[in-house]
């Protein structure tokens, strides 16, 4: 079953099929109207469904997280600290218009991904271009999940 902490997911509530409705129950989400069970808050809000639970599993929602995958939805998912658990941010971003997958993990301090001071103050002496593609490679910018809000 392992360790229950807090995470919160948010992606394209037209995305939503029955696949992932099933997954979303299994979560304690009702539909029609929507709310959760337990401890858990759901809301849709400009076009994006958003859940947190605070006894996630592993502070994931592993199953949905890997249909959203496999089905190239977007979304972004935070995980709480728990003892030595550290806070992370999960941002996925399908392939669209050339642009490739973005799958990424971003450890977080005070809700905020944390930035390698000593690797920046290394590369200082090399220049700006240095640290731009050190940021670029490490905390590459990615499209809002508004972005992918269908309108209709």
């Amino acid at each position: 079953m392992g360790d229950r902490f807090s995470a919160s997911i948010e992606f394209p509530a037209g995305a939503i099929d029955e696949e992932i409705k099933s997954l979303l129950a299994e979560e304690g989400v009702e539909f029609e109207p929507l709310r959760a069970n337990y401890d858990i808050s759901v809301q849709i809000e400009q076009g994006l469904f958003y859940m947190h639970n605070p006894e996630a599993s592993w502070g994931q929602f592993e199953e949905l997280e890997a249909i959203l995958r496999r089905k190239g939805v977007p979304f972004d998912r935070e995980t709480g600290a728990y003892f030595d658990y550290t806070p992370e941010r999960v941002i996925f971003r399908p392939a669209n218009n050339g642009n490739p997958v973005q799958d990424l993990t971003f450890i977080l301090s005070e809700g905020e991904p944390v930035l390698e001071v000593q690797q920046i103050r290394n590369l200082l002496p090399q220049g700006l271009e240095a640290i731009q593609a050190y940021l670029d490679e490490h905390f590459p910018s990615y499209p809002p999940l508004t972005n992918y809000v269908k309108e209709g």
